[in-house]
C-alpha cells in the first residue's frame, strides 16, 4: 500500500476520533496498519471511525477493500488474476455490514 495525502488527512482525522488506536499504528509499515484499521473497523462501533476507514482503504485500492469486506488481516499475496472493480466491493460492504 501507498500513502498518499488523501489518505495521509484521513489519518489525522482518525487520529483525533481515536487518539489511542491510531497513534498505537502511525509507526507500523503501510500493510500493518491497513490490517491494523481492518481489526479497528470490526471492533469499533462508531459510525464516524467506520466511514474513515472505509474510505481510507478504499483509497488504498480494491485489494484493501476486499480486505476490509471480508474481514482479511492475512498477508497480502499479490495476484495476477482479475479482481472485482470498485463499485462492486462497495456494494458487498454495504451489503454484509451489520451496523
Amino acid at each position: 500500500m501507498v500513502v498518499n495525502e488523501k489518505m495521509q488527512k484521513i489519518l489525522h482525522e482518525l487520529s483525533l476520533v481515536e487518539r489511542n488506536e491510531i497513534s498505537r499504528c502511525m509507526n507500523l509499515a503501510a500493510n500493518d496498519l491497513g490490517n491494523e484499521l481492518i481489526c479497528l473497523y470490526y471492533s469499533d462501533t462508531t459510525n464516524e471511525v467506520r466511514s474513515l476507514i472505509k474510505d481510507f482503504l478504499t483509497s488504498a485500492g480494491v485489494v484493501w477493500l476486499r480486505k476490509l469486506l471480508t474481514n482479511d488481516t492475512s498477508a497480502i499475496v499479490s495476484s495476477r488474476g482479475e479482481l472485482a472493480g470498485l463499485d462492486d466491493y462497495l456494494v458487498l460492504l454495504a451489503a454484509n455490514d451489520k451496523a
